[in-house]
């Protein structure tokens, strides 16, 4: 499988331990393809809200002198992405959070009916999984928040398998990489 790692920069250094690191080792050590891109919200410039990428360039954003539309290729490209991020009032880090703002253009404007709510309907014919992995010293209920909020994300994108874990210290993040393993090892094989 090829997996794309997206992670905040704090990723590096949550507690004293490498959270990207580890997860891409973790994932090659079953066998997957990875590749890791940290992202930085100072480098990817805001979503402007022109819905240019529905209409004047369907499926990439207008906005071109970053690297927004590249890292959304490869997203698309990817079989599972894995979300690293510090949970920041119970959603995403900044600098997942630019760059999550800037791929609507992987959805199409038009809505429908799915799962007795309205939705924007798919532009392509698959979404790769979707693993959000929360991290850091949350309250409860920032964590709910955040399983909620990666839920609902998923409900929207409709990717074929989505999983959300979340760790408070670094103690934790060893068992999210277990969890990360026992995925792609227990569900690639179903």
């Amino acid at each position: 499988m090829k997996i794309l790692i997206l992670c905040d920069r704090e990723s590096g250094t949550e507690s004293g331990f490498n959270l990207s690191l580890h997860a891409e080792e973790t994932l090659k050590q079953v066998g997957c393809e990875v590749q890791t891109i940290v992202l930085n919200s100072d480098e990817i410039k805001p979503c402007i809200g022109c819905f240019g990428c529905w209409v004047k360039t369907p499926g990439l954003c207008v906005i071109t002198n970053d690297c927004a539309n590249d890292i959304s290729h490869i997203f698309m490209r990817s079989d599972a992405v894995v979300l690293l991020t510090h949970i920041t009032y119970g959603g995403f880090a900044p600098d997942l959070k630019a760059f999550l703002d800037r791929s609507i253009p992987n959805i199409l404007p038009y809505f429908e009916i799915y799962r007795d709510e309205m939705h924007h309907r798919m532009r392509y014919g698959r979404f790769p999984w979707w693993i959000a992995v929360g991290y850091g010293d949350s309250l409860e209920s920032e964590l709910e928040i955040f399983r909620e909020l990666s839920e609902r994300n998923a409900l929207n994108l409709r990717p074929q398998k989505h999983f959300c874990l979340t760790a408070k210290s670094a103690g934790e993040c060893q068992d999210v990489l277990q969890a990360l393993k026992r995925i792609f090892t227990e569900e690639v094989s179903a």
